[in-house]
């Protein structure tokens, strides 16, 4: 008998135990809720006119990622040079980096950043070409002589005579924006300069990804006219020395200048 009395007195206490909890707000969810509560604050819409939806992320984590430097001397050129057939070349030493000149074109392969810069003044092809077609020359000399791997992003951009492709290469899910690959070209196809990052990254932290209304409340306030937003994207941006993923907005100014600006999308970092 007395055990069920010592029973029943302990379920009562823990009943009400917890019903003093929920009372006051203080259980374990509640401190964690509370704990990763974000900004939620909408005045950033007296400055910005958002013109697209904000679907929750599908990408609830990102990770920070380190570049991996290389140190390179001369023995370690050939690796790159093979591709461009250039290995009896004219070598060049300068304190930051090789040159590798041929006949009409040259390589610039750096020391300390993996890093290298393509030259050609062969100008062989006379008739103009549309996008499409420059994106084809510029996929074939990436994967013949940079050895770039899908997945990419990419993107054709003209400019005065000149056509320029760039490759944005996947990491963890999201572009690397922050090290991408361009190949320019004459309007007739000529390849006239490439420039190649093929870095190699260490992982060293993940958090929590904001939400895209947390980081539209964080984009700066220092103009008067309002500015129309047309889109964003989740990509990986360069800070303090590492690739985090960033939210990249971009739009138009009242007065038709472009506007584009990164804001950090981790809750820690």
């Amino acid at each position: 008998m007395r055990k069920k009395i010592y029973y029943s007195a302990g379920v009562l206490c823990l009943v009400l135990s917890a019903l003093i909890l929920l009372n006051t707000n203080i259980l374990p969810h509640k401190l964690t809720n509370s704990a990763f509560t974000e900004n939620t604050d909408s005045t950033y819409k007296e400055y910005y006119h958002v013109g697209f939806p904000m679907p929750k992320n599908s990408l609830r984590r990102g990770t920070v990622y380190l570049p991996l430097y290389s140190m390179r001397e001369e023995h370690h050129l050939w690796q790159i040079t093979i591709p461009f057939a250039m290995q009896d070349a004219e070598v060049t030493e300068h304190d930051e980096y090789f040159e590798v000149s041929a006949e009409k074109e040259s390589l610039r392969i750096y020391r300390f950043i993996d890093l290298v810069e393509y030259e050609s003044f062969h100008r062989n092809k006379t008739t103009p070409i549309d996008d499409s077609a420059a994106l084809e020359i510029a996929e074939n000399f990436l994967h013949d002589f940079l050895s770039h791997k899908k997945p990419y992003d990419t993107k054709v951009i003209r400019e005065d005579n000149e056509i320029k492709a760039s490759f944005t290469q996947h990491l963890a899910a999201l572009p690397n924006a922050a090290f991408p690959t361009e190949i320019t070209m004459d309007a007739c196809g000529n390849i006239m300069r490439a420039a190649h990052f093929f870095f190699d990254y260490e992982a060293i932290g993940s958090a929590d990804i904001i939400s895209v209304r947390t980081a539209l409340s964080r984009l700066p306030r220092d103009h008067e006219d309002r500015i129309g937003l047309k889109g964003y994207d989740l990509v990986y941006g360069f800070e303090d020395s590492v690739l985090v993923p960033v939210y990249r907005f971009y739009g138009e100014c009242p007065d038709g200048i472009l506007f584009e600006y990164h804001i950090g999308a981790l809750k820690f970092y």
